[in-house]
């Protein structure tokens, strides 16, 4: 059953449960399982938005100047429930939560 799930560290504390508290608990962070189907959706949504953005981005610099995008970084945020959020600007400083950093960048031609 475990091989079932990806399990997810987070801060998102539900009703403190009785019991022996291990170091996750301590620190204020607890393990939840999440279904790998359901992370692969979200990611996969949230990839397709951001390509688009990029796409977007590109072709809007790209027809009013000389620039070019050549690289993006992104933070992104998987929550207890699996769900795939993109940080906002200052986020990660902000909120002191960790992310996933994407860093895209052009590949030069040949």
């Amino acid at each position: 059953m475990p091989d079932d799930f990806i399990w997810i560290v987070t801060g998102d504390r539900p009703e403190a449960a009785p019991g022996e508290k291990g170091l996750l608990d301590k620190i204020g962070l607890r393990q939840v399982p999440v279904e790998p189907a359901k992370l692969e959706a979200e990611w996969n949504k949230m990839l397709r938005v951001v390509g688009k953005l990029l796409a977007q981005a590109e072709q809007q610099v790209g027809s009013e100047s000389d620039l070019k995008l050549d690289e993006v970084t992104l933070a992104v945020e998987i929550n207890s429930k699996g769900q795939v959020s993109l940080m906002g600007v200052g986020g990660v400083e902000a909120s002191g939560k960790g992310a996933i950093t994407l860093k895209f960048k052009r590949v030069e031609s040949k």
